[in-house]
Order: C-alpha cells, then sequence, then structure tokens
C-alpha cells in the first residue's frame, strides 16, 4: 500500500507541473512548449486552457489524499 501510495504521488506530482507550467503564459516552458497565452484565437484554446486547470484540480485533489494517507500505512 506504502509503495502504491508514493508512485500515485509521483505521477500525480509530474502531472501538477506539468499543466500548471503548460497553463502559465508568462513561463518559458508554458510558451515553448505550446502554452496557452491570451492573445490571438479563442475558441480551442480555452478549451485546452480548462483540460489542463481541470488536471491541475483533479491531480492537486489526488496528490494531497494520498499525502495525508502515507503516514498511516507506515508499518509499526
Amino acid at each position: 500500500m506504502r509503495i502504491a501510495l508514493i508512485i500515485i504521488m509521483i505521477i500525480t506530482g509530474i502531472l501538477l507541473v506539468g499543466s500548471v507550467l503548460l497553463m502559465s503564459p508568462k513561463g518559458w516552458l508554458g510558451l515553448w512548449l505550446g502554452g496557452v497565452s491570451n492573445a490571438g484565437e479563442y475558441g480551442s484554446k480555452k478549451t485546452v486552457e480548462w483540460t489542463l486547470k481541470k488536471v491541475a484540480l483533479i491531480s492537486s485533489i489526488i496528490f494531497a489524499i494520498s499525502a495525508l494517507l502515507l503516514p498511516y500505512t507506515m508499518r509499526g
């Protein structure tokens, strides 16, 4: 159980950092990898931005829950 929680925390942490970096138009990584900027087209970028926000929110919730459960899986 402990190893599974650690793997979940690693995966959700990578997803969270990646989605936040891709969302940020001011960060160099977000624009370089096709991040969302507020200039130009309006249609598809809004759906990409919304998807990135959902990924960030869901992965942060899963990360927080697994971080709270991790101490209770220690063997005493």
